[in-house]
């Protein structure tokens, strides 16, 4: 049974780098088995860590969303009349509230907070580095500058507002100018390592699969 499942493997893997040569049968068939696995495995752990556990006991507070579940189906069709439009857009507009309002409290209290409580608490000062005279302490008091020079650069990036008039309005446009292009430079090396990271990862995943497909053979000996 375990060598099917290798072999099995293999094929999909082998149907996938099919795309390769451009868009295929084999390519599409191994894409929607993925679909359907992923959407079978979603169903089956739906079913048992929410509705196989629902009893006499928690039923009353799962009812609401029982209720809003059941007015997704009115989406199903494209087409249909304004009053089962209105109820399947009551579940819609309720997941997509909940989901905007993980995703902006998510952003406030995961990152922006603890990055501005961190760079409150760091200090710039080299005496308070226990081995200042260290490269690694002196590693890490540039690391720390250079943490506190890119917030507030990045914070500056996405101040928008008036020019103010007066040699004070030049001033002040000058400074944010030029913390702002250090917050530019700050996002363009975040994103560049971001999609080095990304890209490593992916090649990571492709030097596997391949070592899988040259390992095989050894697998069935």
């Amino acid at each position: 049974m375990e060598s099917l499942g290798v072999l099995i493997s293999a094929v999909l893997t082998l149907m996938v780098f099919s795309y390769i040569f451009g868009d295929n049968v084999l390519f599409k068939l191994a894409a929607h088995i993925f679909v359907g696995v992923a959407i079978g495995v979603a169903v089956v752990v739906v079913w048992n860590q929410v509705f196989a556990r629902l009893g006499p006991g928690n039923l009353l507070t799962a009812f609401p969303a029982l209720i809003l579940c059941l007015l997704l189906i009115f989406k199903i069709q494209p087409v249909q009349s304004r009053f089962a439009s209105t109820l399947g857009s009551i579940s819609l507009a309720f997941m997509l509230g909940v989901g905007a309002a993980l995703a902006v409290g998510g952003a406030l209290f995961g990152t922006l907070v603890p990055q501005v409580l961190a760079v409150a608490g760091t200090s710039l000062n080299p005496n308070h580095y226990q081995s200042a005279q260290t490269n690694a302490g002196l590693v890490n008091w540039l690391n720390n500058i250079i943490i506190v020079l890119g917030t507030i650069g990045t914070f500056f990036y996405f101040t928008f507002a008036v020019r103010a008039p007066g040699p004070l309005g030049n001033v002040r446009e000058g400074v944010v100018r030029f913390w702002s292009g250090m917050g530019r430079l700050m996002i363009i090396f975040t994103l560049g390592a971001l999609f080095a990271n990304t890209v490593s990862a992916r090649v990571a995943l492709l030097v596997s699969r391949l070592q899988f497909l040259i390992n095989l053979p050894d697998l069935f000996r």
